[in-house]
Formats: structure tokens, sequence, C-alpha cells
């Protein structure tokens, strides 16, 4: 219960401050704040980065992000259908099986009376 609480109140105080400072006022006020924030960090990405050695690759075109999106939307919705499609009869295969299983196991083996009577 002391997590939940200690998690919650890190939570509100980090809704309060960006509603104390204003980011989620109005575009050029949210503008400002990042022009602000971003002349204020410069100076240490600018530092981390130099230590880092890693660089990373340019981010995509918007024509790349769009195509890549869409693609990528569409497999989804392609798959989806196809398991909707196969529902049955993953079904009725789930069943079956499911069905054997719990008829096998339902069937004990009967004790052999001699083999106890020979010991």
């Amino acid at each position: 219960m002391l997590k939940f609480g200690v998690k919650s109140a890190i939570l509100g105080s980090a809704v309060y401050y960006t509603i104390d400072k204003g980011v989620w006022k109005d575009s050029a006020t949210t503008t400002a704040i990042y022009e602000d924030l971003e002349k204020g960090m410069s100076p240490y990405v600018g530092e981390l980065k130099k230590q880092i050695p890693y660089e990373l690759p340019p981010l995509p075109s918007n024509d790349r992000i769009s195509y890549l999106f869409k693609y990528y939307w569409n497999c989804g919705v392609k798959t989806t259908f196809k398991f909707l499609v196969d529902l049955p009869t993953h079904t009725s295969n789930a069943a079956s099986k499911t069905y054997e299983f719990i008829s096998s196991s339902l069937e004990a083996p009967q004790p052999n009376a001699n083999a106890s009577q020979e010991k």
C-alpha cells in the first residue's frame, strides 16, 4: 500500500507541476516552455552526445512513416480477420482435443486382480 501511495504522490506532483508551469494551456505557452527547456538542456545534451560514441540514424521522412504506418496497420487488420475466419476451425479442434483428453483421463486403467493375488 505504501508503494502505491508513493507512486500516486509522484504522479500527482508531476501532473501538478506541468499544470502549474502551463504545459496544458494554449499552444503558444507550450511552445515557449519547450523552447526554454531546449535552451536549458542543450549544453548538457551536447556534452552527453560527445560521451556516447553511438550515432543515431536519421529519422525517416514523413512519407516513409506514413507508408510504414499504413503497411503495418493493414497487416494487423488482415491478420485479425484471418484469425476470425479460422476461429470456428480452431475452436472445434480445441473442443475435440479437450474431449479426447478428458475421456482418456476418465478411462482409468483397471487393476489386474491376478497380479495382486500372485504377490
